[in-house]
């Protein structure tokens, strides 16, 4: 079983930078070292697709899943890009959660806004649908820290 929701990231700057920035590296690299106190990796980056090793502070995650995870979480992300959409798929290492979805990518004047259909998927009987919201919101929290590293990154470098 599953849970969907949705979010909505804003990078405050314009649609073709952001897509400049998401075809670069550089980008990436900037990504997986900053979007966690401790620092993640691109294993793998290919025109259109890349993998990330990242870490996960456990305080990012709903108090209702602090209580079970007593480190930071090792995450491998693939995001795969296609113009305007972007779809990712996260594996969180020694853990029953995965989540996965899509991101459109839209102007909004001067910014960009990505919009995230998730899927949280909390393999635990019983506990799991009660918890799977509460990472999703998570998730928004997530992608938004994101958004803001790539405004950062994009003022920096490009």
């Amino acid at each position: 079983m599953s849970t969907r929701s949705e979010t909505t990231a804003t990078v405050n700057q314009p649609l073709d930078k952001v897509q400049q920035a998401f075809a670069s590296e550089e980008y990436w690299r900037y990504i997986a070292e900053n979007l966690s106190p401790e620092a993640g990796e691109v294993a793998e980056f290919k025109p259109g697709e890349v993998t990330l090793f990242e870490v996960l502070p456990v305080t990012l995650l709903p108090e209702a899943v602090r209580a079970m995870v007593s480190q930071a979480l090792k995450v491998k992300r693939t995001v795969t890009l296609e113009g305007d959409k972007y779809t990712y798929n996260a594996d969180v290492k020694g853990t029953p959660v995965d989540f996965s979805g899509v991101a459109t990518l839209a102007a909004a004047g001067e910014n960009t806004t990505l919009a995230y259909e998730n899927e949280v998927s909390v393999n635990i009987p019983f506990m799991g649908p009660a918890i799977e919201p509460k990472v999703g919101d998570a998730l928004g929290e997530l992608f938004q820290n994101e958004a803001d590293l790539t405004s950062k990154w994009i003022a920096e470098n490009l």
